[in-house]
Order: C-alpha cells, then sequence, then structure tokens
C-alpha cells in the first residue's frame, strides 16, 4: 500500500482514499480466512495457547468484542461453503459476505451469494434486514428460515487481568515461571492454569501441600469453590464476577458438570462423582488424600 503523503489534490486523495479502503477489505477478508484456518485445524494449540479464545486476546491482541465476531464469523464460514469459496476467489467483497453470513443457510447460501454478486451492498443489506425481520415475527412453532442457532451462539469470552510489576518483580517473575514450566508434567497446562493451580496451592496452606508438581494436584480436592448458575429453560450458564456476569461455553459447562457439586431448588446437594469413588481415583492417581 502506498505511503501517506500530504498537500495532495482532491482528486488525488479521493482516489487514494478508494484505494485504501479497497486495501482495507482486502486485508480483512484475509484475516479472517486465515483466522478460520486457525480456528479449523486448532493451530492456536501448536502455538501455546489452549482456546481460540485466548489465542485471539493475547496473540492478535483482539477485544472481547471482537474476538466473538471473529469465532462467530468464522464458524459460519465453515458452515457455509460455498459462501466461504467465493469470498477467497474475491467474487464477492467480505463487507457483502459479513451480511450474507447474518441470513444464509447450508441451503439457501447458493441464492444469497447470487444476490450479494448482483446487489449494491446498499440493496444487499436491505434484503438481509426484511429476511431477518421476517424469520423474528414467524411463530415460533412455524419453520426457520435462518439458521438462527449458530448466530445466537454464546461464546466465551477470556477476561483479561493485567499485573504491573516493578523490574525487580518481573525479573523474579520470569525465573519462577522457567522453573515452573520446567517441573515435570507442567507443559501441558496452559499458563492460567499453572498460575490458578500456583493460588490454590496458597489457599490451601502449608499443612496441606505436598512436594510434588502442581499439575498432579490442581485437579484434587480444592480450598475453594466457584459458583456456576445455569437457567433451567435455556441451560444458559454464567459465573458472577467483579466485572459482572460471564457467560460459559457449552463446553466449558460440560466440563464443569463432570466434577461438582448440584443445587437444584428444594432438592439436597448433590456430587457427580460420589466421595468414595473420588477418594479411590485420587489415591489410584497417587495424589494425596485427606479427610
Amino acid at each position: 500500500m502506498p505511503a501517506f503523503v500530504s498537500g495532495l489534490p482532491a482528486a488525488e486523495v479521493h482516489i487514494r482514499l478508494k484505494n485504501a479502503l479497497a486495501e482495507l477489505q482486502r486485508a480483512e477478508k484475509n484475516a479472517l480466512l486465515w483466522f478460520s484456518k486457525v480456528a479449523r485445524r486448532r493451530l492456536y494449540r501448536e502455538l501455546g495457547y489452549s482456546s481460540l479464545q485466548m489465542y485471539a486476546t493475547e496473540a492478535l491482541g483482539f477485544s472481547e468484542s471482537k474476538t466473538a465476531q471473529f469465532i462467530r464469523l468464522a464458524g459460519r464460514m465453515e458452515d457455509l461453503p460455498v459462501l466461504r469459496e467465493s469470498v477467497a476467489r474475491g467474487e464477492i467483497p467480505w463487507t457483502k459476505a459479513r451480511e450474507v453470513a447474518k441470513v444464509a443457510t447450508p441451503k439457501t447460501e447458493d441464492k444469497w451469494v447470487e444476490k450479494a454478486r448482483l446487489s449494491s451492498s446498499r440493496e444487499l443489506e436491505k434484503k438481509v434486514r426484511k429476511a431477518r425481520a421476517r424469520a423474528k415475527a414467524r411463530p415460533k412453532g412455524g419453520q426457520q428460515t435462518l439458521d438462527m442457532g449458530k448466530q445466537q451462539e454464546e461464546v466465551e469470552v477470556p477476561v483479561s487481568v493485567n499485573l504491573r510489576f516493578s523490574p525487580e518483580q518481573f525479573a523474579r517473575w520470569e525465573v519462577l515461571w522457567e522453573k515452573l514450566r520446567k517441573q515435570p508434567g507442567e507443559q501441558r497446562d496452559s499458563r492460567e492454569e499453572l498460575v490458578l493451580a500456583a493460588l490454590a496451592d496458597l489457599a490451601a496452606g502449608p499443612e496441606k501441600r505436598v512436594n510434588e508438581p502442581i499439575s498432579t494436584r490442581v485437579h484434587s480436592a480444592s480450598p475453594y469453590q466457584v459458583v456456576i448458575y445455569q437457567c433451567g429453560t435455556c441451560k444458559r450458564a454464567h459465573v458472577a464476577t467483579s466485572r459482572g456476569d460471564r457467560r460459559l461455553s457449552k463446553a466449558a459447562l460440560e466440563a464443569a458438570l463432570c466434577d461438582s457439586q448440584v443445587l437444584e431448588p428444594g432438592k439436597r446437594s448433590r456430587s457427580t462423582i460420589p466421595p468414595a469413588k473420588r477418594r479411590q481415583a485420587l489415591a489410584g492417581a497417587k495424589h494425596l488424600v485427606s479427610e
């Protein structure tokens, strides 16, 4: 892209601005296609990140809203191969593809891609708005034209926590982190899990600490509890934090339900894993078992 030059006449400024906007659209299109590749092949794991969300926020510097947008759109592009190929070949610009992704389904994407080719951007936006309005106006029991389920699926966006170290503290941080990373078995855990495990170890108190890698005791009896609230109707779940309620992804909720205590209104709490079986499993894994 040509460098910015000041003092040009109006006609030249106009031409350069239009060229820059075209470059911007191409860059955004390519960014999404590359992001979809990272998501589909789970390349973020090879790069040292435990989730796509973490990769987007830490490696790419995305905001929470941009992370959610890219993940949602990447998922839609995977569901709509005709649209994806049209974008990759440059048959329709990315701005139009973004509108098509709001309404198209695998059964209707051919028609919507054709509409995108034959319509101006403004005309396409109007057609998309009308289609979404018709879908919302239909009775809940009627047949849905739009694939709204995946569009509205909650995306679990990570929460960033910033620490400000003095130079001396940062030097200690790097030394301790490298030592922790080299402990046997620690490479399997993400950085976030290792930090949480270290804090859990401190919270347990000196009498309950054991001389073994953190990763082997992070899943034993925890000195704290996290309360997850789940709606009995829509089954969505969230945790309450100092920054407001934070939605959990379906995968995170299913992982939590594998080993948790469940409290339902009017019923006694129950553990998804009986205490005796938990002690037996931990003992077999050579964890410290305490009564």
